[in-house]
């Protein structure tokens, strides 16, 4: 089942984000937040009661574009439920999701070969190169 994060989900969104970067971060305030901001939208995948699949979808502003467009900060499931299409699940509900909002886009990054390949299969498309300058280095 993919519905809305709710507090209850705290724990279980900052673990599985633990479990895969291995960052020894506080995440419970953050995702507090973006659980309670309008730019924010939060959604999670629930199997058997538990959280296996998690994706942070935001919406903001773009003055190029003249109107409002959607990032996919990201999409995560546990790894023994993977290929099950939970994470295609997820991201058809953020893209309906951007929609009901009025984006006219909806972007995705990564550095994953098979992530990559995964929003391809689902009609992104290579469109200019990500780069990052970190500000706060890795805890």
């Amino acid at each position: 089942m993919i519905r809305p994060a709710s507090e209850s989900d705290v724990v279980a969104i900052g673990d599985m984000i633990y479990r895969w970067s291995g960052w020894q971060r506080e995440r419970a305030e953050t995702i507090r937040k973006a659980l309670h901001g309008a730019s924010h939208q939060i959604l999670v995948a629930e199997l058997d009661g538990k959280v296996v699949g998690v994706l942070h979808q935001i919406f903001y502003l773009d003055i190029l574009n003249a109107g409002l467009n959607s990032h996919i900060n990201f999409l995560l499931v546990e790894e023994e439920h993977r290929g099950r299409g939970i994470g295609s699940q997820l991201l058809n509900e953020a893209i309906k999701g951007a929609k009901e909002e009025g984006c006219i886009e909806t972007h995705v990054d990564t550095i994953y070969k098979e992530a990559a390949e995964f929003y391809r299969k689902r009609g992104f498309k290579d469109d200019g190169i990500w780069l990052e300058f970190a500000l706060l280095s890795a805890q």
